[in-house]
């Protein structure tokens, strides 16, 4: 199998066959991400795609979705993604979905009938950076794209009848603004009403400009207990319906995870519960970061 640089994947996506279709990330300037800063973009050559394929189908393959890899696999044009499906149909035909990860301007760059033409070739639940609710804060990370078009891509996605997840950083906004940044983000997930709410907190990869403004003192991080505090914000204001909300990542200080609205009760108890395990003094303090979300090396 062919992968270039680091691979990596939802939490959710540990069962999904993972194939490289593009190296590294087509935006690549997120002020929080360092993840493909050292990886020239490149779409993966349609021969090495049918390579991998072949390979797989060779031997034992006991999955029923493919996870298109790296950074934002659906930058590709939709023609290229209609000729990759027909290939992992061809050699895979027990597959019933296909995903990967996808930015707004990834969703933006297709019409409404390559959508729907695309989740009848069996796309579905991309994972869906969005990250904000806020234009303020979408411009500082450096997103690309603003709320209005986050809104616009979103509901063509719906309208074109292909499922989506989203993710959403918590405490992106910054300290002291925890609720304000809670409000606007389950107003548009609400809006949206996705198949899954991927939740984690703010993390500042080494050597992602974030860390320097960090330094500088132009961005104040949110504490441990902020994190919990706009998550349980979040929550309270989420009105979706057969939603997976998910918050399972290694970055979440309370890991907990449920379908809603049937436990969102239980989530935000969850969460009350499990900031009291912490001393006052983690909840005070900013956690260390890491290379959260690593699957593949």
């Amino acid at each position: 199998m062919h992968y270039t640089g680091p691979t990596y994947r939802p939490p959710y996506e540990a069962n999904s066959l993972l194939l490289q279709v593009t190296s590294g990330c087509s935006h690549n300037a997120c002020t929080f991400c360092s993840m493909y800063r050292d990886v020239p973009f490149e779409a993966s050559p349609i021969e090495e795609i049918e390579e991998d394929l072949r390979y797989v189908a060779q031997g034992f393959a006991p999955f029923n979705r493919v996870f298109l890899v790296n950074g934002d696999a659906f930058c590709l044009s939709a023609d290229r993604l209609a000729e990759i499906a027909e290939l992992i149909h061809l050699y895979l035909p027990h597959i019933e979905s296909i995903g990967g990860y996808a930015s707004i301007n990834n969703v933006l760059s297709k019409s409404e009938d390559e959508l729907r033409m695309l989740a009848g070739l069996g796309y579905a639940d991309f994972n869906i950076g969005l990250e904000s609710g806020l234009d303020d804060v979408l411009a500082y990370m450096n997103k690309g794209y603003t709320l209005a078009q986050a809104r616009e891509a979103l509901s063509r996605l719906n309208a074109a009848g292909m499922p989506f997840n989203l993710n959403i950083i918590t405490a992106a906004a910054g300290k002291g603004r925890t609720v304000e940044h809670a409000e606007a983000n389950a107003a548009i997930v609400n809006e949206a009403n996705p198949t899954l709410i991927f939740v984690s907190p703010l993390h500042v990869d080494p050597g992602a400009r974030l860390e320097q403004l960090v330094a500088e003192g132009d961005f104040e991080e949110c504490t441990l207990g902020d994190y919990i505090d706009e998550e349980i914000e979040f929550l309270k204001r989420l009105e979706v319906s057969d939603c997976v909300f998910f918050g399972l990542h290694v970055s979440n200080p309370v890991r907990a995870s449920g379908i809603l609205p049937r436990d969102k009760d239980y989530l935000i108890n969850e969460l009350k519960l499990g900031r009291e395990y912490y001393p006052k003094w983690r909840l005070q303090s900013v956690p260390a970061k890491g290379a959260e979300g690593r699957m593949v090396n």
